[in-house]
């Protein structure tokens, strides 16, 4: 063996003998440090809530000591004390959950090695610290009752999934308005994942509406997280389930035309046990029907007498009346079909389907269920603002008609538009099923006439089941009639005619309004020309009339039409001659 083999030979005997009687001194001699005591938990966010990890231990003798924080594998993260010269008895360092660079280290369980200089000694604690960042995330998984009556309130049990190690803060957010309000807050208790609401608001019992439910919690660190993640909640954070209805008694009933003669069903929920019931037409004040009902349906038999039209069907089961849109043909119907938007109503109806908290429409969800009472027990907007409008002028005016629904159409559940002298859109059509588009434009090419009476219509497609209506399409920039338009809201303005060659404004001063809402024609169908053109905007005119094929399509131009009719005799006389255009 030559020398240089020898030294290295001898340096290694050396330091296995110096490495055996170290480990020797760490089994059989006083330990390093007694007493290592550590917070094990800490969250170094800020939030000056857990920010810094405390450490203490007892020194058995006084050295000179490097403290060091390291990770499970030994590799230091962050140095606390670099060869301090500590005395006998107790020390206590904390730990900022920053690493020597200065960056906080990624969330995990931490370690503290206690290292003695003048002994040669070190040692690493057994438990560790577990630094926190990420926020914890709790789920709701239930909310019960998802429906509850005014006239029988009730509290509600939320259940969830999280931490529960501090109590946790359940919020009860009323989502009418934009952004929802927290109208209740429950705490509830460490270790239990169910909370129960009583139901008020202050005293007294919370009001009809929607309302979504937040829960809080809090980690080991105090690390806070939500469900839903931000808070307040939203729509687009909404999950089933997770929220909950109040109302008083609702009703529902057919979407299509029921004939003189033929029996009635309707649907009556969260009513008392007894109620009372009765029929008018819209526009009339003797009721045709009327009588007492009790349960969950309502049934009866429409006179066969009664005249075509729209009538209000009304349930009284304590508070407010609830009334319910009812589409009849019966005597006296005309040459024109009056088309009552169903489709339009239910597509929009302001109903949480799915107990998220929040209203689904066609504008927002993928699919809307068919039998949905309307929002708070009252007609549509529609209904009020337009269709009944427009039935009143008419039947005042002697104008007879026919009268089906969009949804009776889409189905084929009535007979073809063909044979129809024209077509009256009653109300905004924001949506037709695909064959219903063709259809429509077929008959105008063919030869018939249609006035549209509402705006934004004839824009989106959507499907139709027995049950439901489903994938609404987003809004095209051209109609089902080739036509584009765009909807515009604005300060008062009159509609002024530059263009009537079907003489729809004779009389009139070529002025009708004001209105504040416009449907403005961006682009005719290809190769057709204005036959008559009004608004406020020449370039953009909102009350137009143009031929497709041999048919003749008119739009009013804006959806408060139909409700000047009463006050606007402008309006009137251009309603009246548009009727005479439909039934040639």
């Amino acid at each position: 063996m030559n020398r240089s083999a020898q030294v290295v030979f001898a340096l290694l005997v050396v330091a296995t003998v110096g490495a055996f009687f170290v480990t020797q001194r760490l089994k059989t001699g006083q330990p390093v440090v007694k007493r290592l005591a550590l917070q094990r938990y800490f969250s170094p966010n800020g939030d000056k809530r857990k920010d810094r990890a405390s450490i203490a231990f007892n020194l058995p003798k006084g050295d000179r000591v490097t403290v060091d924080v390291v990770t499970a594998g030994g590799e230091r993260v962050r140095r606390l004390a670099d060869d301090r010269e500590l005395s006998r008895g107790h020390h206590r360092l904390s730990w900022n959950g920053r690493a020597d660079d200065g960056t906080v280290p990624p969330d995990g369980t931490y370690y503290v090695r206690i290292t003695l200089r003048r002994q040669g000694r070190a040692a690493t604690g057994a438990r560790g610290i577990q630094l926190i960042t990420r926020p914890p995330h709790p789920r709701i998984v239930s909310v019960s009752p998802a429906h509850i009556s005014t006239h029988a309130p009730r509290p509600v049990t939320v259940r969830f999934v999280g931490p529960s190690v501090v109590r946790p803060v359940f919020g009860i957010w009323r989502t009418g308005a934009r952004p929802a309000v927290r109208v209740a807050t429950v705490t509830g208790l460490r270790g239990q994942h169910t909370v129960t609401w009583d139901g008020r608001i202050g005293s007294r019992p919370a009001p009809s509406g929607n309302y979504a439910v937040s829960v809080t919690v809090q980690n080991r660190a105090l690390v806070e997280g939500s469900f839903p993640r931000r808070l307040p909640p939203t729509l687009s954070q909404a999950r089933p389930g997770t929220g909950f209805s109040i109302s008083g008694t609702t009703a529902s009933g057919p979407l299509e035309p029921v004939l003189a003669g033929a029996t009635v069903r309707l649907s009556v929920q969260n009513g008392t046990q007894r109620f009372r019931w009765s029929v008018r037409r819209v526009g009339a004040r003797r009721t045709v029907r009327r009588g007492r009902g009790a349960g969950a349906a309502l049934a009866f038999r429409m006179p066969p007498r009664a005249l075509t039209g729209e009538y209000l069907v009304e349930v009284a089961a304590g508070g407010h009346p609830v009334q319910v849109p009812l589409t009849v043909r019966g005597r006296r119907a005309g040459r024109v079909l009056v088309v009552v938007p169903t489709m339009a109503w239910q597509g929009g109806n302001q109903v949480d389907d799915d107990a998220d908290g929040f209203v689904d429409t066609l504008y927002d969800a993928r699919n809307v269920p068919l039998s949905r009472p309307f929002a708070d027990g009252r007609p549509p907007s529609g209904f009020g603002a337009q269709v009944a409008p427009l039935l009143r002028f008419l039947d005042g005016a002697g104008l007879r008609y026919d009268l089906t629904t969009d949804l009776a159409l889409a189905r084929g559940h009535v007979p073809p538009l063909t044979g129809r002298t024209g077509i009256a859109l009653a109300g905004d059509e924001p949506w037709l099923t695909p064959g219903l588009a063709v259809e429509l434009r077929a008959y105008v090419s063919a030869g018939g006439r249609v006035a549209s009476f509402g705006w934004d219509s004839l824009r989106r497609h959507v499907g139709v089941t027995a049950t439901s209506l489903l994938a609404p399409t987003p809004a095209a920039r051209v109609n089902a009639l080739g036509e584009a338009t765009a909807p515009h809201q604005g300060p008062p303005a009159t509609i002024a005619a530059s263009v009537d060659g079907l003489g729809l404004f004779a009389g009139t001063g070529g002025l009708v309004g004001p209105f504040t809402r416009f449907d403005e024609s961006h682009g005719l169908p290809r190769g057709t020309t204005a036959l008559t053109s009004a608004g406020r905007d020449a370039q953009h005119p909102a009350l137009v009339g143009y031929r497709i094929g041999r048919g003749l399509v008119i739009r009013l131009g804006t959806p408060q039409w139909n409700g000047s009719l009463g006050t606007l005799s402008t309006a009137a006389e251009v309603t009246k001659r548009t009727w005479a255009l439909l039934s040639r």
